[in-house]
């Protein structure tokens, strides 16, 4: 009888654990949000150009070297935006691949550029991420709605199609999240501010 008693009361509790971590959904410190790096001039290249190679390969050091990045500890995770088809861009991918050779991580593609919104719920719900830094590559035209499911209000202006040297810092105080936008200072011609 003890024992049936003693189970019921391990899977109770267990029970109760299980529903507290869904109720409370966890979040990451530092969500860091940047376009994928330049482009050829020729449209139908889904890849990176030279330019965009080098910034790529730049990144490396701008995510090792900036202290505003740093205070949580080197990104456990990074995202890019899913290509839908051979035709779209492989560019996302292709600006984190330097970053996740250095951290020995992979580039993980779950949802396309508009799906922006499921990416949102899985990071900010994922115990992983919890007070850890993640980081995201994205399509542009879809940054701003991505920093708005990750509870950024308001939303941001539209991120402008010229701009590559750029990133998001998205932090959280308590649920509040806030967002400082850093220049990348890699290249020649780069922004300084």
């Amino acid at each position: 009888m003890k024992t049936t008693a003693t189970r019921a009361k391990i899977l109770l509790t267990i029970f109760i654990l299980l529903a507290f971590i869904r109720i409370c959904p966890a979040q990451p410190a530092e969500i860091i949000l940047l376009r994928h790096a330049e482009k050829p001039q020729d449209e139908s290249n889904v890849r990176l150009s030279a330019t965009g190679k080098e910034r790529a390969r730049a990144l490396v050091r701008f995510f090792a070297t900036t202290p505003e990045l740093g205070t949580n500890g080197p990104p456990v995770a990074l995202f890019a935006a899913r290509p839908v088809s051979r035709k779209h861009s492989n560019r996302p991918v292709e600006t984190l691949q330097p970053l996740a050779k250095r951290l020995k991580l992979r580039v993980q593609t779950p949802y396309t550029a508009k799906e922006h919104a499921a990416l949102a719920k899985k990071i900010l719900h994922d115990p992983v991420y919890d007070g850890k830094t993640v980081v995201i590559c994205w399509v542009h035209d879809y940054l701003p709605e991505l920093a708005g499911s990750l509870g950024v209000k308001p939303r941001p202006a539209p991120w402008k199609s010229s701009v590559f040297d750029r990133v998001w810092v998205i932090t959280y105080q308590g649920k509040e999240a806030s967002l400082v936008s850093l220049p990348q200072n890699l290249l020649p011609g780069d922004s300084r501010r």
